[in-house]
């Protein structure tokens, strides 16, 4: 009997190939992850010429992995559906790989009609070039092994220059590019693309990338995305880091004989001074006399426990213990942060302040349970806050909050964040649904679950005791809203009584010709007035709700500021292109009219009538509009918004950059002194340090102009590291603080506090400068702003702590 082979069209590959990549996106995400794989310490994507007008759209994905020689491009990348990852799942460098069904390589088709490899190996050092057009697969009757790739051995590759020389116009990408080792890697050159890249499409791209791998300080793998149709966008993508937090459940389960689950439990939501200080009988309860509720252990923030797997599900007769046998070891992190403090909540617990507009911000973005193979995200968990877990219907049935009664508590799904770390050696039962679109939900994954839900379920126990043990504490200290109304209008029954009662006293001292005939027929059942302590009461009510009104009337002001904000924003792409024509305009003008006359031909004339002086005028405004505008969209960039490690002396580089024109025409030295030194780092929002440093040069701008004589204007800004804080100490000698604060200089920092007058005595500053400043300090944990004292001018202390080293 004769036995004949299989064969496989070149199509059917193809296809076999494109099931696993259904979307553009998904595909480059693939490709990233070969870069991982290739134990890549930088991926760099870039879109060029992806707007209407262009006609070469390209994308290009660059990495400084290993690389590959020419044999193992014959032998692994044209072998579809390779083993090779299967076998040697760990790389050179001990990353676990995350590809295993050697498809990848079709994710170029996707992409693409063709795509071009540019690859320079480590060892041995040997430099290729490979190409394939994809339209070769789709020929009628042709074989998979009938299709051709071209692949050369060629000399003298240096893929940093190359890069280098073909954007040397892009600045940043530039910047990228020369702080990049390319020892060796591989440069994937995709055109023409077969989809449209628009701007949405290709910010829906960077989003993702953010989520890509799981939340990290110092990532050992970072990503950069660039556009040049959008230079000043991108860049850099960050993981989800955030110490922002409210609670922090880190779980590690061992997999071991006992089923044990190892917690480190972080609290870091209560302000712990105030609890001692103001809410301090909440540990006479019984409840908070026991582990790990006592002040000290609060104190301490952090405290770890052990559980197994039977103490979280129960130790039920029912439950499959061979499918527990069969989850390895994973990582569960788990991060609780509440977005609003409600106004009555204030009153019952001692929260710290939060900055609800970024919490919000950050948990569209990163919020929901995330699952994370080998440091690389599996879809579609978590992806804009799905509840795959089911919390939020675990929620409907005991929807009480947190201070109802012990074990009923219940989170939902807007307001977590958390990261599952599994492997691929550890949990080979977690096997991908064919397109690669989630794991298979079989009875294996769904205890898993369960054991998720209910290391949850530790966190909510937790918050429920300490929250009901203050709310108990509060029932007993503060009387309900029913009492406030009766109490308000007691209130102003005493004081209009009160009114009365001396109107009337005023009227009895006046003559009058009936005075003798009420002689004598006084009103003897009339009331009392109120007594000394209900007049006081009384005052004391109206001063708390003036406080209220004083209150509303900020919030109103800083939603006021918000809509300025949003308005600017919303104009930032017109902006940022009247920007770009300011300067070349009278440049034109110039050009044109020397085509029809001289500028020396018009040297007598009065300047005023002078068409070339007129021109000069322009160009001055036109610079000075310039530099405002780019000062302005500077705050509205993607990478000022984002919580990150900011380098002090680099940031008063930029700093001084910014102001450079604006202090130039003032004839203001600004002087930096400070290193650049990695001591000098904190973990902040760039946007932040902004609002404090504008506010400040502002005022001293202001300082200066007040200050009467001829003298150098001088800004010195100063930076110290200490053990864990940086100081920046910032000092102008201008006129110094105002006369009416030199007695108590901590009102400067009050809401609407402003020496700003017109001639009439009016307050003009809006006095939002200082008490802008004072608000992001409190902001940041461990912070805070102190004046010092200064002969000749003003001095200023910013204090902030350093960033953790732990990631």
């Amino acid at each position: 009997m004769a036995q004949v082979s299989f064969t496989v069209s070149a199509r059917t590959a193809k296809l076999i190939g494109q099931e696993n990549f259904a979307t553009a996106e998904g595909a480059i995400v693939e490709l990233v992850k070969n870069s991982y794989d290739a134990d890549a310490r930088n991926c760099i994507i870039i879109f060029e010429n992806h707007n209407e007008s262009s006609e070469k759209p390209t994308i290009y994905i660059i990495d400084n992995g290993i690389g590959m020689t020419s044999k193992i491009i014959k032998n692994q990348w044209m072998k579809i559906g390779t083993d090779d990852k299967l076998e040697n799942y760990l790389s050179d460098g001990g990353r676990v790989k995350t590809g295993a069904k050697g498809i990848g390589r079709f994710a170029l088709d996707r992409l693409g009609l063709s795509s071009e490899m540019k690859t320079l190996s480590k060892e041995p050092v040997e430099a290729s070039v490979w190409s394939v057009k994809w339209s070769d697969f789709d020929k009628a009757g042709v074989a998979i092994n009938d299709v051709k790739a071209e692949l050369d051995v060629v000399e003298g590759l240096n893929i940093q220059t190359e890069l280098a020389e073909q954007f040397s116009d892009f600045e940043a990408l530039k910047k990228v590019i020369e702080q990049t080792k390319f020892e060796s890697g591989t440069m994937l050159k995709i055109h023409p693309v077969k989809d449209k890249w628009e701007e949405d499409s290709i910010k829906s791209l960077f989003d993702n990338l953010e989520v890509l791998i799981p939340p990290q300080e110092q990532p050992e793998f970072d990503v950069h995305l660039f556009s040049t149709s959008q230079p000043d966008e991108y860049g850099q993508v960050n993981s989800a880091y955030y110490d922002d937090f409210d609670y922090k459940i880190k779980a590690h389960y061992l997999a071991d004989k006992d089923q044990t689950i190892e917690f480190e439990i972080t609290r870091d939501e209560l302000d712990v001074d105030s609890l001692e200080k103001s809410f301090s009988e909440v540990f006479e309860n019984d409840l908070m006399k026991k582990s790990p509720y006592t002040l000290p252990e609060i104190k301490k923030k952090t405290f770890k426990i052990k559980k197994t797997v039977k103490n979280l599900l129960g130790s039920s007769d029912t439950l499959d213990e061979k499918l527990i046998e069969q989850i390895g070891e994973f990582d569960f992190t788990f991060y609780f942060l509440k977005n609003v403090i409600d106004s009555k909540d204030k009153v019952r617990f001692p929260y710290k302040n939060i900055s609800s507009a970024n919490r919000k911000a950050w948990l569209e973005k990163f919020g929901g349970v995330k699952i994370f193979r080998d440091d690389f995200r599996v879809r579609p968990y978590g992806e804009n806050g799905q509840d795959w877990l089911g919390l939020g219907e675990r929620q409907n049935k005991s929807p009480g909050g947190v201070a109802q009664k012990i074990g009923g508590y219940r989170i939902g799904s807007n307001q977590i964040a958390g990261t599952v770390n599994i492997s691929r050696i550890a949990n080979s039962n977690f096997q991908d649904k064919s397109g690669r679109e989630g794991i298979q939900e079989n009875d294996v994954f769904e205890i898993f679950k369960n054991i998720l839900i209910e290391i949850i379920s530790v966190f909510e126990k937790d918050r429920n005791v300490i929250m009901y043990c203050l709310s108990e504490l509060a029932k007993k200290k503060f009387k309900d809203e029913e009492e406030k109304r009766k109490a308000q209008e007691e209130a102003d029954r005493i004081l209009r009584e009160e009114e009365e009662k001396k109107n009337s006293e005023s009227q009895d001292k006046e003559p009058s010709d009936t005075d003798d005939a009420t002689d004598g027929n006084e009103d003897s059942g009339k009331k009392d007035g109120p007594t000394e302590s209900e007049k006081l009461l009384a005052k004391a009510a109206k001063i708390y709700e003036q406080e209220l009104e004083d209150k509303d009337e900020e919030i109103r002001l800083l939603r006021g500021l918000a809509s300025v904000g949003l308005i600017i924003s919303s104009f930032a792409h017109e902006l940022k292109s009247l920007r770009s024509r300011l300067t070349p305009r009278t440049d034109f003008l110039l050009r044109e009219l020397k085509k029809y006359i001289e500028e020396k031909d018009l040297q007598g004339i009065n300047e005023q009538d002078n068409p070339f002086y007129m021109i000069k005028l322009i160009k001055e405004e036109d610079l000075k509009l310039k530099h405002w505008l780019e000062y302005s969209l500077s705050t509205l960039k993607r990478d000022k918004r984002t919580r990150t490690n900011l380098n002090i002396g680099e940031y008063f580089e930029r700093f001084k950059a910014t102001w450079h024109q604006a202090l130039e025409q003032r004839k203001v030295q600004i002087e930096l002194k400070g290193n650049k030194d990695t001591q000098n780092i904190i973990r902040a929002f760039e946007v932040d340090l902004d609002a404090i440093f504008n506010n400040l040069l502002s005022n001293s701008l202001s300082a200066f102009k007040e200050k009467k004589g001829n003298y150098q204007r001088k800004v010195e800004v100063e930076w110290k590291s200490t053990d864990d804080h940086v100081a920046i100490t910032f000092t102008d000698n201008g006129c110094g603080l105002a006369k009416e604060y030199q007695d108590s200089p901590e009102k400067i920092f009050a809401y609407n506090e402003s020496s700003k007058r017109d001639r009439k005595g009016n307050k003009i500053g809006t006095g939002m400068g200082l008490y802008i400043v004072s608000l992001v300090i409190d902001d940041y944990n461990d912070s805070k702003v102190e004046l010092l004292p200064s002969k000749d001018g003003f001095s200023i202390r910013v204090i902030m702590p350093k960033r953790k080293n732990s990631k």
